[in-house]
């Protein structure tokens, strides 16, 4: 899949990313993907553990069979806006 990201976001610990993506339509959707940090893994016993925190590098098999949030933005800023909201940045 041939995904157009304009802007990503990560959350503070670096293990969230929201992704504001352009649609064909010229409007814009998100795709938020979360990893669990090192703790949470063993908490679940989910071997093996790794500190694999995200980064804004594009990586086309994040959208592999992955639908996007619900919600459609007419431009980056309106959905920035719930980007930021989605990963606890609303005050930065």
């Amino acid at each position: 899949m041939d995904v157009r990201e304009e802007k990503v976001l990560l959350s503070p610990d670096l293990y969230g990313r929201v992704a504001i993506v352009a649609r064909a339509d010229g409007l814009f959707c998100l795709y938020q993907h979360w990893r669990w940090p090192p703790e949470t893994q063993r908490a679940f016993r989910a071997e093996p553990v790794e500190d694999r925190r995200w980064t804004e590098d594009y990586d086309p098999r994040l959208y592999d069979g992955v639908d996007p949030l619900p919600g459609i933005y007419g431009t980056v800023e309106d959905a920035e806006g719930e980007a930021r909201r989605l990963l606890g940045l609303e005050g930065d």
